[in-house]
């Protein structure tokens, strides 16, 4: 009896695995089709495009070969099993995982190779391949395989051999975001899930000063740590999923709404979510209405603060920069930044106006760059006609 356990994989993505199949050498029909699940996947005329690849020329045995066919991306590893006990004298086979030609397969490379392996090893010790009774369970492995790296990722079964297999998917994180002086972390989850892991001494120090609201450069002066370790050690929280980064709020900032936004309307989960989030402490949760006709109501000219004003947030017990907060991380909202150009040098131009005025830095890095508040900046930016200011 095949006893199958999941393997809780935090990368693991829904469906991957189309189908699996078991395909061999047959001594007289040649490359065959002998198990696959779901069953009749692979159809006869599908195989035989394809079966070159599968059980291919000896040169290519133990070797991972992947074929993109009619919208398929088989994923494979031949493997030639020699004793004098098989017909032709080896047992010649293949597991070949099916995926979608979108799917990026390389995570499962190396399942698909150790699960050769394993079927490789049980083959040498039980016959658990050519023996008819123990190859019976060949069907309901797979089946068992397939589910479960579809749903977490990784899975373990027991052969009817006595071998035990335990698999699972290594996916590659993308690099992190480079992080500026000017990002604002904020905690994907909440801080105190967080505080439980083993952290170096230097996270140690910077966690306690990410609130959703402080920029790296101010973390690192309440932290008394060096601005690049703080740089270095939010990037590190980024990489692992810990922290997402968004802009600086403030009352005079401007947000669009993205297209992503309808669908608070529609995603019971979203809407949820988004009432808890910006709902203020002892206030009634508003209507979800309320709370589009606020996102929907933003947009070029549009400051923060005149949000407010124009909604009441108050009569709605809405944390207006909950709301924005939310918004930005869930992809409702983006912000529209200040990129400053300076035309023509004068005298009294300062240094730093004209080392960054040159359109490719934000009012946000300009303002963390300088010292310089969000309105001195303002107030420079509408009285020197030499600099002309870029919304995007």
């Amino acid at each position: 009896m095949l006893e199958c356990m999941a393997v809780r994989n935090e990368y693991s993505r829904t469906d991957l695995v189309k189908a699996i199949f078991f395909s061999e050498f047959h001594p007289q029909a040649g490359p065959i089709v002998t198990y696959q699940s779901p069953e009749n996947f692979i159809s006869r005329d599908l195989f035989d495009v394809v079966s070159v690849y599968v059980i291919p020329k000896p040169s290519l045995y133990g070797k991972i070969i992947t074929v993109n066919v009619l919208g398929h991306s088989m994923v494979g590893c031949p493997h030639s099993i020699t004793n004098k006990k098989y017909e032709r004298n080896a047992l010649i086979f293949n597991v070949v995982f099916v995926f979608d030609t979108k799917c990026n397969t390389q995570p499962f490379e190396a399942v698909v190779k150790k699960l050769c392996k394993y079927f490789i090893d049980a083959e040498i010790d039980g016959c658990f391949l050519s023996d008819k009774n123990h190859r019976s369970q060949i069907p309901e492995v797979l089946e068992h395989i397939k589910d479960s790296l579809n749903a977490f990722g990784g899975a373990c079964a027991t052969l009817n051999t006595g071998h035990d297999i335990y698999l699972t998917t290594v996916h590659q994180l993308d690099d992190p975001p480079s992080v500026a002086d000017h990002h604002v972390p904020v905690f994907v989850h909440k801080f105190e899930d967080t505080a439980n892991f083993s952290w170096d001494l230097v996270v140690q120090q910077v966690l306690p000063h990410i609130d959703g609201y402080t920029h790296v450069a101010y973390i690192a002066a309440k932290a008394s740590v060096d601005i690049e370790l703080v740089r270095l050690c939010v990037q590190h929280l980024v990489y692992f999923g810990v922290v997402k980064l968004i802009p600086i709020f403030q009352y005079s900032n401007v947000y669009l709404p993205t297209p992503k936004l309808g669908t608070i309307l529609t995603d019971a989960d979203l809407q949820s979510k988004c009432l808890t989030f910006i709902t203020k402490a002892d206030e009634k949760e508003p209507d979800i209405s309320a709370v589009f006709t606020a996102y929907a109501g933003m947009g070029p000219g549009v400051t923060v603060r005149d949000l407010c004003l124009r909604h009441n947030m108050l009569r709605y017990g809405i944390d207006e920069r909950a709301l924005i907060q939310f918004g930005v991380l869930h992809g409702l909202l983006r912000r529209l930044h200040k990129y400053p150009t300076l035309l023509a040098e004068r005298a009294d131009h300062e240094p730093w106006m004209i080392r960054l005025m040159t359109g490719q830095y934000c009012d946000d890095e300009i303002c963390c760059a300088t010292g310089c508040s969000q309105p001195e900046l303002d107030t420079l930016l509408e009285e020197d006609h030499f600099i002309v200011v870029c919304w995007k």
